[in-house]
């Protein structure tokens, strides 16, 4: 070996002489940099669940936890009628959620929900061992609390990220409530299927009682849907053995905590699972809950009315309204058989389409729908009309709103045609003109002749007429008004003067436009049912007009009042004297005059009122009351198209209101008019009309303000009748009724300007 071999050696055995490490990084370089490695990723860590610890819900936000509530409305008796929401939802307490139901949740859902501290770490470390095992994230450990975390405050968004702040929202809460108002939170936020949230508004959904009276299987059946809501939702047949098995699974597992007996578990299971869902009723009332959805909305917003669970009281008297609303539908079947029955006269449709009419009648709707495209080329004139109805009930001394209905069917038109359509009221409007002439000299034997009178108009001569184109001769105001007479009236608005007339109706709570001239005493101008009906609330309230309200009280979900409407009361709108002479001449109208029929349809209690029928039969009123509450209804259509020759105030509109006064007074004890001191009675003959002799064939009874002078009458010759005190009605009446009850007159259309 040469000396460059020995060299080679040489430098090898040195090599291997070196001690280990001295080529590479020494080791405790190594432990440093894994040490700083170490705290670095701590600290990272750190950082970052101090920054996500930050985003997490405050102590406020937990400590008030707003969940959304579905806000019910009362009737004036406290009990729902109806509900406003987005998610139906229900808070109770968890003093009335039964022990099985609670003790169902926690043996399905987290048995340790009494031990943990938000986070149940064997099941975290379990669930972890499973889903490695299985390669995907088959099973969850997430506490009741972390579901609540998730519910209330984070999204279902499946990510490591939403995992971790659902753990450390569960921790927060935990440190904010005790384990009963978790436990409290979590069964009234749960989504329960159906469009449901909580255990209240399953138990009303599902079984059609209160969460209180939910037996041992029923409180299972609703634990068991927590899991998958729409797939276990008990109200679906093809459910139902998907939910037994559920059930049971949670019976076993009562069980097997001790929650229940084997013996119970063993006898539920052995019961079928039998939901009995609500029934939900077409809502009651839709016109007047929409106008509480529009009030509450304008005063407090949506997210309060839909989100807020208020409680909105209301005046709605839902027995009243059931009886209107039942009454409305058949009334508006009559009258839109008179429609369809005018339709085939004016058209010959049913001779065209060779059906005899008798069938056609009889199977209207069907026909009419198969051939709707030929119908609607037909001339505006001819087009069939649709049959609308609007009643409103009025509270006079509280100005309550008890019933209401807009229209026919709610969800054929939401249009209103009690508090936003516009119409004439015809003869209804000479109440104003007679109460205003009572005020400015007239009494109720005050005499008027009826006869022929020629009006001059910017458009020529008017020459207005009577309904049956007759003239009576003298007449007093109180036979006028009872028989609707257009002449009358038009003379008396004259002699008092338009403006006055005006002044008195804008006193009495008209606001729209009047022009005063003569065609106004027969209704020429427009009103809506609620103002025309509030007003007439003035005479049956003594002469204070009672405001109109329907939401009595609003209170919050805790409980606390937003606002309570008291009724406000203008005294002395008019004179009580002036109030009752209007009720008795009124009273006629009902006893003897165009609303004679009423007695007949089955009403017999004091009452007053006055029909109205516009031009062509377009419009037709009644609005009447007693001592205790007005009601008006109008019936036409809303194209103001006739109704058919002979549809009065008294054939469209009374019936209706003989049966919604009917069920609104059905608990009231009968009244009559009060009578002022200062009214006294005198005996007036049936000729002159003055005060009766001895010697005068006929007399009748008649009221008078106490300083009002009358004469005595000059046709019969003989001794004065002493005049005697008397109140009752009846005597207001005269000794027989007419042959046959006048009709009243439709209004000139026309505005008159003099």
């Amino acid at each position: 070996m040469d000396l460059e071999d020995d060299k080679y050696i040489s430098e090898d055995k040195s090599g291997e002489n070196e001690p280990v490490g001295t080529k590479g990084t020494p080791l405790f370089v190594l432990v440093l940099i894994a040490f700083f490695a170490l705290c670095f990723v701590c600290s990272a860590v750190g950082c970052f669940l101090y920054r996500m610890y930050e985003t997490l819900p405050s102590h406020n936000q937990l400590q008030n936890v707003e969940q959304s509530l579905a806000s019910k409305v009362l009737d004036k008796n406290g009990k729902i009628i109806h509900e406003f929401s987005v998610e139906k939802r229900f808070w109770v307490s968890i003093d009335k959620i039964p022990d099985d139901l609670q003790n169902a949740v926690i043996a399905i859902e987290d048995r340790g929900f009494y031990k943990h501290w938000g986070i149940d770490v064997y099941r975290v470390f379990g669930a972890a061992v499973a889903n490695f095992a299985s390669g995907k994230r088959s099973q969850g450990a997430s506490t009741l609390t972390q579901q609540l975390a998730r519910n209330v405050y984070l999204t279902a968004d499946k990510s490591y990220i939403r995992k971790i702040r659902e753990m450390l929202t569960a921790v927060k809460l935990e440190r904010t409530y005790t384990k009963k108002e978790i436990m409290e939170l979590y069964l009234n936020q749960a989504y329960l299927g159906a469009g449901v949230y909580g255990v209240q508004a399953a138990a009303e959904h599902y079984f059609s009682k209160h969460v209180s009276e939910l037996t041992l299987g029923e409180c299972a059946v609703i634990a068991g849907i927590i899991q998958l809501p729409e797939h276990h939702r008990p109200d679906r047949e093809a459910n139902i053995g998907r939910i037994t098995t559920r059930r049971n699974i949670i019976l076993r597992s009562m069980a097997h905590a001790k929650f229940i007996s084997d013996a119970a578990a063993a006898e539920t299971i052995n019961e079928p699972v039998a939901a009995n869902p609500k029934v939900y009723s077409p809502p009651m009332a839709p016109y007047f809950m929409e106008m509480v959805r529009r009030y509450v909305a304008e005063k407090y917003g949506d997210e309060l009315l839909y989100n807020g669970g208020l409680v909105i009281k209301t005046t709605l008297d839902p027995v009243a309204q059931d009886s209107t609303e039942k009454s409305v539908s058949r009334q508006a079947r009559v009258l839109q058989n008179r429609l369809n029955r005018l339709f085939l006269d004016s058209s010959n449709v049913d001779r065209q389409l060779k059906i005899p009419r008798e069938r056609f009648m009889a199977n209207f709707d069907s026909i009419y729908k198969a051939h709707s495209a030929e119908f609607s080329q037909f001339p505006d004139s001819v087009r069939l009309r649709t049959a609308q109805l609007a009643v409103v009930s009025i509270d006079v001394s509280t100005g309550a709103v008890l019933t209401l209905v807009g229209g026919r069917n709610f969800e054929e038109s939401r249009f209103n045609r009690a508090t936003q359509a516009r119409r004439q009221p015809g003869s209804a409007f000479k109440t104003y003109v007679y109460s205003a002439a009572l005020e400015n000299g007239f009494h109720p034997a005050s005499v008027v002749l009826d006869q022929p009178i020629t009006l001059i108009t910017p458009d020529g001569e008017w020459r207005p007429e009577n309904f049956d184109r007759t003239f009576s001769g003298p007449m007093t105001i109180r036979n006028a008004l009872a028989r609707s007479n257009n002449l009358v009236a038009i003379q008396v608005f004259n002699r008092i003067g338009g403006q006055t007339v005006v002044d008195h109706a804008r006193k009495m709570g008209i606001r729209r436009p009047m022009n005063p001239v003569p065609s106004l005493a027969m209704g020429s101008m427009e009103v809506t049912v609620m103002e025309i009906v509030s007003s007439y609330g003035i005479y049956a309230n003594n002469g204070a007009h009672a405001e109109a309200y329907f939401v009595q009280r609003i209170t919050d979900r805790n409980g606390r009042v937003l606002e309570e409407n008291t009724p406000t009361v203008r005294e002395g709108v008019i004179t009580p004297q002036t109030a009752f002479l209007m009720n008795s001449m009124l009273g006629t109208v009902v006893c003897c005059g165009t609303a004679a029929s009423i007695p007949g349809l089955g009403f017999r209690r004091p009452a007053a009122g006055k029909t109205g029928t516009t031009n062509d039969y377009a419009d037709t009123w009644f609005i009447g009351y007693t001592p205790q509450i007005v009601t008006g209804v109008w019936a036409g259509v809303d194209e103001r198209r006739s109704m058919g020759r002979g549809v009065t105030g008294s054939v469209g509109s009374i019936p209706v209101w003989v049966d919604a006064m009917r069920a609104l007074h059905r608990d009231l004890p009968i009244e009559d008019f009060s009578r002022p001191e200062d009214i006294k009675t005198e005996f007036i003959c049936s000729e002159s009309h003055l005060i009766s002799r001895n010697s005068c064939p006929n007399n009748r009874m008649e009221f008078f303000t106490r300083e009002t002078s009358i004469d005595t009458c000059a046709v019969h010759s003989g001794s004065r009748v002493a005049p005697r005190d008397g109140s009752g009605m009846i005597d207001l009446f005269g000794p027989a009724s007419p042959q046959r009850r006048p009709a009243e007159e439709p209004a000139r259309q026309r505005s008159l300007m003099f």
